[in-house]
């Protein structure tokens, strides 16, 4: 019974002593297999070995996973924190500045770059899910191979081993492109009156784009590098000098403030059109986390312009800083980009056929038109079958447009055999044609036609990149006869009637009118020669 109760209290004594020494068994790292980080992987450098309990590190010397003489001559000479170990001889000193400064995320963000540079061994690779480590302080580093498009390098993390579970710490900005519709939208979505991700225009007319980037965290970097790589079609040419760029503190730049230092227009890459990079983000006023800098500028859409689908797409991407423990002036190699976000334009051809009123089969040569604005104020100019843009009309004489408004570039001849006429790169709208030269033989048209081009686009702020989901219709009317539209090739068709003769006078006419008072003449004249006949006969 003694041999028991001395058992029994030699074990209750053991129990307490084991309960007061600092636990040096392993402890559980976790990293979670969902998220951001699911496709990261990271290794377990040990800094300090050590008894850790209850969160602190007890009995301290140097780990396993560092180079200490070079760390420790590296924290010396580091010209923000280099003063906080100047007397530091050893790993307890050096942990015991970093318990005395344990709220200063400065020095701790330097501690680990310094760490991550002075690094030694192989360490331990961590696994999704939990992996023990013996007691110690661990810098642990994101060893992923790539982070993908959009992704970014966790920080490194300073860790006393725990319960220790790797929160997200990647910071990625993201990019939109938007350009104007001018003249139909569903919504802003937040990005500004009638910037979407479908519009058509006129050749000729220049179209506004904006590149929209989010700033992320950056306050894990020594310098971030920023760089919009902006790609325009063939058939869209940039405008030099329009590009413009802001910070704001919403999408639509609201309240944007012109950048006018700090970027620089790059040399760009094969196949993109330009570039507008950030050496240092960081350093430019008033760019802070969650603000946005927005990239304006116009590009005119040319006569290479595709008609119709595939249409003109145009695309943007940011090249943007991704390691933060890697990060220093100078860097270049140590970045990531985002998706590609693109936009897209369309134009449209306008197909006229001249056609005998009586007979359609009958096509009509030389009719003569001039193609004309909604207003009827502005005549196109065509160059080559092409819209050149408008030129305004002079002041009608006696209701009557001079002649000599219409130019060889503004007339429209339909062809022998086929009676067509064609206006490519037009925008979706409303248009007036004029004929001013009948075919032979044949009465001029009396009105204008209204010609209305009608293209069902993709107006919102969701399209995913596919054309023919951007351009899903094209119709057209001349007045109020439906034409044919074709959305593969952008051609909208009509046909125009002419009847022939000439103009002959209509009941209650003048020209009515004058047969009924020469025949009342005539009538009467018969009948006084008759009077006076008989008269003369009778004297006889």
């Amino acid at each position: 019974m003694k041999s028991t109760k001395k058992l029994l209290a030699f074990l209750l004594v053991a129990m307490m002593i084991l309960a007061m020494v600092p636990n040096a068994l392993a402890a559980t790292v976790t990293i979670p297999s969902d998220g951001i980080l699911s496709g990261h992987s990271f290794t377990a450098y040990q800094i300090f070995a050590g008894n850790e309990s209850e969160g602190a590190l007890q009995n301290v010397v140097w780990g396993s996973g560092i180079d200490s003489d070079a760390f420790l001559a590296a924290l010396k000479a580091d010209t923000t924190y280099g003063s906080f170990f100047s007397t530091c001889a050893d790993a307890a000193a050096v942990a015991k500045v970093l318990t005395d400064n344990n709220t200063n995320g400065g020095l701790a963000n330097a501690f680990a770059k310094l760490a991550h540079a002075n690094k030694t061994g192989t360490g331990t690779a961590l696994t999704v899910g939990t992996t023990d480590l013996p007691g110690g302080y661990y810098l642990i580093v994101d060893t992923t191979n790539d982070v993908g498009e959009g992704g970014a390098y966790n920080a490194s993390l300073l860790q006393v081993v725990g319960d220790i579970r790797i929160d997200v710490k990647t910071a990625a900005p993201s990019v939109e492109k938007k350009v104007l519709e001018d003249d139909k939208y569903n919504q802003d979505g937040g990005y500004g009156t009638g910037y979407n991700d479908v519009a058509d225009y006129n050749i000729g007319e220049a179209v506004p784009f904006h590149l929209i980037g989010l700033v992320p965290d950056m306050s894990r970097y020594d310098t971030y590098k920023y760089i919009f790589h902006d790609t325009l079609s063939a058939g869209l040419t940039l405008n030099e000098g329009s590009i413009k760029v802001y910070v704001a503190s919403d999408k639509a730049g609201t309240d944007k403030a012109e950048i006018t230092t700090g970027w620089t227009r790059g040399t760009p890459a094969a196949g993109e059109s330009f570039t507008v990079s950030f050496d240092d983000l960081k350093t430019v006023s008033g760019v802070t986390q969650g603000k946005y800098i927005i990239v304006e500028y116009t590009a005119t859409l040319n006569t290479g312009a595709v008609i119709g689908l595939d249409g003109n797409p145009n695309t943007v991407y940011l090249e943007y800083s991704n390691k933060p423990n890697q990060s220093a002036a100078g860097d270049t190699d140590n970045t990531g980009k985002t998706p590609q976000d693109r936009v897209i334009v369309f134009t449209y051809q306008l197909n006229t056929t001249k056609v005998d009123g009586q007979n359609t089969e009958t096509k009509l040569k030389d009719a003569k038109f001039v193609l004309l604005n909604s207003d009827g104020n502005q005549v196109a100019k065509i160059s080559g079958g092409k819209f050149d843009g408008w030129t305004n009309l002079p002041d009608a004489v006696d209701g009557k447009i001079p002649a000599t408004a219409w130019t060889t570039n503004t007339v429209l001849t339909s062809a022998e055999s086929t009676g067509l006429f064609s206006v490519t790169g037009l925008d979706a709208g409303t248009y007036k044609l004029r004929e001013i030269v009948a075919p032979a033989g044949y009465n001029l048209l009396s009105q204008d036609i209204t010609v209305v081009i009608t293209a069902a686009t993709a107006n919102g702020q969701t399209w995913g990149g596919t054309a023919s989901d951007a351009l899903t219709g094209l119709s057209v009317k001349a007045d109020e006869t439906n034409g044919t539209g074709d959305t593969s090739t952008g051609i909208a068709s009509i046909t125009i009637a002419n009847n022939k003769g000439n103009t002959l006078p209509e009941t209650g006419g003048i020209g009515t009118t004058v047969f009924y008072v020469l025949g009342s003449i005539l009538v009467i004249g018969a009948v006084v020669l008759l009077v006076s006949k008989k008269r003369m006969n009778a004297i006889e």
